[in-house]
């Protein structure tokens, strides 16, 4: 008998979320519960789960920030968006997940989650180099990736042309991991990296002596027998290879260099191109019937400034895999911190972000990124009439900043404040409580003050105050060990063994 599937739910409307929990226990599904995307995600771990159910309508972070960040966590895991009545153009809006209108029968949802289930079964993978281009709201791209898996099940060759850094490879193994070959061979040749007379060898094969002491040798067609081979800068391929290269996809055979036999192959091509190969035909640097022969099913991505509405998912997921991969707290993007990103012209696309964004986690020593972690990126005009950052609270809701008091009045204190010694760590407040510290402290006081406060607010739950701070539990456990050394008292773990 199949194990059933390990079901997340995760919704804020705590009717919803149990209605659907009893739902699926009572279907035989093991189902854990989330009441947001900050819970979701420290439960979420690669294989944990094997579908999550999610409400697009989330408080907090959001449902899109929130997929962008899972996306980064396990990129192979399935979700299923439940929507309200009318909302599914919405949903469908953020890319590759399925969705369920509400209202719906415990049956209507069974059939939707193995519908997701078949649908994902591309991303059942550890990659991650997918993931950054399936998260989109743009309505061309979503149209791009949709022709790109309805052409992933044919034989016939696709030529994808964007610049440099849009995610043309990323592209490519979406359709190798989409198609029916996605367990053969997928191999990739950079037709732009050696000169002609190794090209030639190295992409069609070279035969036993068909260069003065040579030996036998496979080309790229050969390995990439019964998979997908892409051609990378196609358009670097000289004139000569342009025609060799034709007769392979009329004949489906190959000729090594020196050989005179067929050597039948079974590939699928795709070619990449960051130029507009229609306009080299013309000018006569690229052979008419090779270009038609390649171009049978063209896919052109959109650059990243013509997809601004993706910058909040896209940089939510490349900071929450840098924070992980860096061992360091996952950030909260400001609104000052968007609408900086928003005003750069990003010539190096999706590479050119990820690049930024993980300079900024590596170096910023807070849990936000705002306009100043930028302050290197753009020019001093860029950040002009950028609006000043609302204040985060407690509970990770935004608000308002408050206004300056009047001259020689000090700013009240927040209801409930406490005025902390940073050397004596707070005990027996519970977590939430607004708290005053003396401005100049040092990051390792700031650091010592907050884990050991959080440690004694949690009753000295290492794990716990591990998930609470977003941090690695042995980087508790070596501060722990570090701060006993110092000789700072250690809250004591009323689990005893911990």
């Amino acid at each position: 008998m199949a194990t059933p599937l390990r079901v997340l739910v995760v919704d804020d409307n705590p009717t919803m979320r149990d209605g659907l929990a009893l739902g699926l226990k009572r279907a035989g599904f093991p189902v854990e519960l989330a009441r947001n995307g900050e819970e979701a995600l420290r439960r979420i771990h690669p294989g944990t789960f094997d579908i999550a159910v999610v409400s697009l309508h989330l408080s907090g972070m959001g449902c899109p920030q929130f997929l962008a960040r899972l996306k980064a966590v396990d990129p192979a895991l399935p979700v299923l968006l439940t929507t309200g009545p009318g909302a599914s153009g919405e949903a469908l809006a953020l890319g590759a997940f399925d969705v369920l209108p509400q209202p719906f029968t415990p049956e209507e949802l069974t059939a939707a989650m193995q519908k997701t289930l078949i649908s994902e079964e591309h991303l059942q993978t550890t990659e991650l180099a997918e993931a950054p281009l399936l998260l989109t709201r743009d309505r061309a791209l979503g149209e791009v990736l949709a022709l790109a898996r309805r052409a992933a099940d044919s034989r016939a060759t696709i030529l994808i042309q964007a610049e440099r850094g849009a995610g043309k490879e990323m592209l490519a193994r979406l359709i190798h991991g989409s198609s029916p070959r996605h367990s053969g061979p997928f191999v990739t040749f950079n037709c732009a990296a050696l000169p002609e007379d190794l090209l030639e060898a190295e992409l069609f094969g070279l035969e036993k002596g068909g260069r003065p002491g040579s030996a036998a040798k496979t080309g790229a067609f050969e390995q990439a027998d019964g998979g997908t081979l892409v051609l990378e800068a196609v358009e670097a391929l000289p004139l000569g290879l342009q025609d060799r290269l034709l007769r392979v996809l009329q004949d489906r055979t190959v000729e090594r260099v020196g050989g005179s036999r067929a050597i039948p192959v079974d590939v699928r091509l795709i070619s990449l191109s960051s130029r507009d190969l229609l306009a080299d035909v013309k000018a006569g640097r690229f052979a008419e019937d090779l270009y038609y022969r390649l171009n049978v099913i063209p896919l052109n991505l959109p650059p990243l400034r013509e997809r601004l509405g993706d910058l909040e998912l896209l940089a939510a997921h490349f900071a929450e895999r840098c924070a992980r991969e860096n061992d360091r707290a996952v950030p909260s993007l400001a609104p000052s911190f968007l609408a900086a990103l928003a005003r750069h012209p990003w010539t190096g696309n999706l590479r050119e972000l990820e690049n930024v964004i993980q300079r900024c986690v590596v170096l910023n020593q807070g849990h936000r990124l705002s306009q100043q972690d930028l302050r290197w990126l753009l020019p001093p005009e860029a950040f002009e009439g950028l609006p000043a950052d609302p204040v985060q609270d407690a509970a990770g809701s935004w608000a308002p900043p408050a206004p300056d008091p009047p001259p020689g009045e000090e700013r009240p204190l927040p209801p409930g404040a406490v005025v902390a010694d940073p050397r004596k760590p707070l005990v027996g407040l519970a977590l939430g409580t607004p708290v005053v510290l003396p401005l100049g402290l040092s990051l390792p006081e700031l650091e010592r003050f907050w884990l050991l406060s959080t440690l004694s607010a949690l009753k000295g739950n290492r794990t716990h105050s591990a998930a609470q701070l977003d941090i690695a539990l042995r980087t508790v456990r070596n501060k722990i060990n570090e701060y006993k050394a110092d000789g700072f008292a250690i809250p004591p773990s009323t689990r005893g063994g911990e």
